[in-house]
């Protein structure tokens, strides 16, 4: 998936798991319960679970393989579930004082949904006892445009419940709106602020792209590889990995039969990755870019790493 579609169907899914919502809270009833503060805390929950699994849904799909799509979509929706249900008491609480207030509510509601895009990457990293910075940026971008998309977004939605006398069809058009902003601006903030990523130029699938979200990215034609190169022949079951240490990046050859090449050069150690370096791995082609320039530092050292067994080559590192 190209950042390009990433942010589209961000928007997308965003809209239709508003509307999503807005079905369910007009044909379960909620909109008919009498207690404010109730109908809507349960309105905002729904929101929140729909649109985390969707936003959360869309991030795995461009970021992660196998289970693990499924693991990152419900540790969003925990995430979204649990501030969305905050973010519809506090909303409901500030409305019953100053009505103009509740859109800070649904600001709430996309800080959570923001925040929930780069949780399991913090929580993986603390497991494995990895570098967090990189998952920390991804939580911080997410809770940037959720912010954005959830103040824009709840303007809007308080703006039609109160001008626009539609019944219902106000909730409606208002939630579409909001879930469309966040989701939109989610994904913009991902894509806009990303540190690093990775562009398939040629081999399979070509015009995919990945960000680097993690330490250590692994590539090759294995299912649990996060780079996935399915179709290319020529890659081995793990043929490659991207470092990152101390902000910077790094390839390594993970002792593949056909080699890693940089710029046409082939890898022998943990070498240096700068902005538009060129990686082939067996027939295929990648571009690494990277947002912030930084000088080639002289004689900059391989990152240390234990000594661990690969596939098919014992010993080697």
């Amino acid at each position: 998936m190209s950042f390009k579609l990433f942010i589209y169907y961000c928007a997308l899914c965003g809209g239709w798991a508003a509307f999503g919502t807005w079905l369910l809270v007009a044909f379960t009833g909620i909109n008919s319960i009498s207690h404010p503060v109730l109908r809507t805390t349960l309105t905002a929950g729904l929101l929140g679970v729909l649109l985390a699994a969707a936003v959360g849904g869309v991030d795995a799909l461009l970021n992660a393989v196998g289970w693990q799509r499924l693991q990152r979509v419900l540790v969003c929706v925990g995430i979204g579930l649990a501030g969305s249900l905050v973010g519809g008491v506090l909303g409901q609480e500030l409305y019953n004082k100053r009505p103009l207030l509740r859109f800070l509510g649904w600001v709430l509601v996309g800080v959570a949904i923001g925040a929930s895009i780069g949780m399991y990457d913090l929580i993986r990293a603390r497991g494995d006892r990895q570098a967090r910075g990189v998952a920390v940026r991804k939580i911080l971008n997410g809770i940037g445009g959720g912010t954005v998309g959830g103040l824009v977004g709840g303007l809007i939605f308080e703006a039609l419940q109160s001008f626009l006398d539609l019944r219902r069809f106000s909730l409606a058009l208002g939630l579409v709106i909001l879930g469309g902003s966040i989701g939109l601006l989610i994904g913009l903030a991902q894509v806009i602020l990303k540190e690093a990523w990775l562009r398939v130029e040629s081999g399979f699938r070509p015009g995919r792209e990945m960000m680097l979200s993690k330490p250590e990215t692994t590539i090759g034609r294995a299912e649990s590889c996060d780079l996935g190169l399915f179709g290319d022949s020529a890659v081995d079951r793990t043929h490659a990995r991207i470092l990152m240490d101390r902000n910077q990046y790094f390839v390594e050859d993970a002792g593949s039969a056909g080699g890693t090449f940089l710029n046409d050069v082939a890898v022998q150690q943990a070498t240096p990755l700068r902005n538009g370096d060129v990686i082939r791995v067996g027939n295929s082609v990648l571009r690494f870019g990277e947002r912030r320039q930084q000088p080639q530092r002289p004689g900059r050292r391989a990152p240390r790493r234990e000594q661990r067994s690969l596939p098919g080559n014992p010993g080697q590192e």
